[in-house]
């Protein structure tokens, strides 16, 4: 089940400013397992990463699976457990 949630930018903030650099793009691009591992986050290898770079304002990322028990949360709640870090993609939600 995939879930969305829009979270206005006053919310978590702006993006870290590495996160616009050319550098960064082009390696989360060229190799996204290795430049999330580098940033603590360990994806399984069963889990699959796919990156699209639109622009220095705006990736995309989609992250198929939710927190293990949160199935009764409700979207404020989910919302709530929603960092930066998960939002830029180099960390995963936890309940």
């Amino acid at each position: 089940m995939y879930a969305v949630l829009l979270l206005s930018v006053g919310v978590l903030g702006l993006p870290p400013g590495w996160y616009k650099s050319p550098a960064y793009r082009s390696q989360i691009v060229r190799d996204p397992r290795d430049t999330l591992k580098q940033f603590g986050l360990e994806v399984a290898p069963t889990k699959e990463v796919r990156v699209w770079d639109s622009t220095a304002e705006v990736r995309y990322m989609v992250l198929p699976a939710r927190p293990p028990g949160t199935e009764r949360l409700s979207e404020t709640e989910l919302a709530a457990l929603v960092t930066r870090d998960a939002m830029i993609g180099v960390a995963e939600v936890s309940a």
